[in-house]
């Protein structure tokens, strides 16, 4: 499995869905675009989340303004096995191979 491309529109995975018990709530909803790959760590990636700015008190209160002030800036790391391309069979819980 290969990284989306920079500018690919990502959510996060089926199989990474299901298996966090995600069926409802904002995590299926979530929907962003891929930044890069992290260099410190290929298994990594980039992501500018489409409702980061709407999530950013609660993360600043988590995690602390330097997080929240990196992430707005390169986008937050995600697990690359975690996201796949919008549309992609990775992406839909209908299929076998998610």
């Amino acid at each position: 499995m290969s990284a989306p491309a920079p500018g690919d529109r990502v959510a996060y995975a089926a199989a990474f869905l299901k298996n966090t018990g995600q069926f409802t709530g904002s995590g299926p909803q979530r929907r962003g675009t891929f930044v890069k790959v992290w260099e410190s760590n290929p298994d990594f990636g980039r992501v500018k989340w489409d409702d980061f700015e709407a999530n950013a008190p609660a993360l600043a209160l988590h995690w602390g303004e330097d997080y929240v002030a990196d992430a707005r800036e390169h986008g937050q790391l995600v697990h690359i096995k975690n996201i796949a391309k919008v549309g992609s069979a990775r992406f839909a819980l209908t299929c076998a191979g998610a």
